[in-house]
């Protein structure tokens, strides 16, 4: 499938843009109590079924009220435009351009017309600590910044960030890579598609950089520094050693990373290593000891251990599971 067959099937309408062209109101398909609560929130549901990505087509025909969500949301207008309200901030947004919003924050949208196709890319909010420190480049851009706010469950959830990004090449081809990926469905896509994220988020991490766009004032320039040093030597890093490096005390570092991520240095070593037993189980065929000493730890119970922090799934079940999701 190529993106213009993709786009002329998203053109065509469905059961539910049919009923509210017709009807001439919107149908809440998600079920929210609007007439029980003022702005109700999006939940999870079942989108997350198959992984931390969801992708689909935006209803037409008439206006979405005012909601949130649970989880992080990036709007592309694949076609056309159209007009929506952010933390009561009014954004047309254009073709091409790209929209990135943070959970909890309000949001609506008026009417779309014929011709305006609005892609919904959702994306599961325990995720991103993944994507920033794992997968994504790590540059000292205000996507950084936000994803860091949106891992975070510290933190208020206020941020949106509006990309006017139609002539990035680059970010135009990860955004239509990833859309095929989701709909094709081929082997491997949710894999894929997470690799095409990380190149999304890399990309406008640049586009931001380069229009020196500067939304977040940084209390402290180093934290991505710090964060990524942590990366490189989780397996056998220590908060004195991270603290003798960067020239604080082991209690200033503890209350910093603290303070600008929601984590401790202890959640951050051990939320790396997860993710790292997580790609182990999915690409290798390691044996639970050998995935314990290259993460860093001496024996495999330290591993059972991790796991159980984070699953209530046994070792077994969460490769088995882990495997199904390739």
């Amino acid at each position: 499938m190529d993106f213009e067959s993709l786009k002329q099937i998203l053109l065509e309408e469905d059961n539910v843009e049919r009923e509210q062209r017709i009807e001439g109101h919107n149908i809440n398909d998600q079920n929210l109590p609007f007439e029980k609560v003022k702005i109700p929130k999006m939940p999870e549901g079942d989108f997350f079924s198959d992984g931390n990505i969801y992708i689909n087509k935006h209803h037409r025909y008439s206006a979405m009220p005012d909601h949130t969500h649970e989880f992080v949301e990036l709007n592309y207008m694949l076609s056309g435009s159209c007009t929506q309200y952010v933390d009561g901030k009014k954004i047309e947004l254009k073709e091409r351009e790209i929209l990135l919003m943070d959970k909890d924050i309000v949001q609506s949208i008026d009417e779309l017309g014929e011709n305006d196709i609005l892609i919904n890319i959702l994306i599961k909010d325990d995720s991103i600590t993944t994507a920033i420190i794992v997968n994504l480049a790590k540059s000292k851009g205000v996507v950084n910044e936000f994803l860091l706010n949106a891992s975070s469950e510290y933190r208020n959830h206020d941020s949106f960030l509006y990309f006017r990004c139609a002539n990035k090449v680059e970010v135009q081809e990860a955004m239509s890579r990833m859309i095929i990926e989701y709909y094709s469905k081929d082997n491997y896509y949710m894999r894929a598609m997470n690799l095409l994220l990380s190149l999304l988020l890399i990309n406008l991490s640049r586009v931001v950089e380069e229009d020196s766009l500067e939304k977040h004032q940084e209390s402290d320039d180093n934290i991505l520094e710090i964060l990524r040093y942590i990366e490189s030597h989780y397996t056998e890093l220590n908060l004195n050693g991270l603290s003798s490096k960067f020239g604080y005390n082991p209690n200033y570092m503890s209350d910093k990373l603290k303070r600008e991520t929601g984590y401790s240095f202890k959640n951050l070593i051990n939320n790396m290593r997860y993710q790292a037993v997580l790609s182990l189980m999915r690409e290798t065929d390691k044996t639970f000891s050998d995935i314990s000493y290259e993460i860093g730890f001496s024996s495999t119970p330290s591993l059972y251990k991790l796991i159980a922090k984070y699953t209530n799934k046994t070792p077994k079940e969460l490769k088995e599971r882990t495997m199904r999701k390739k």
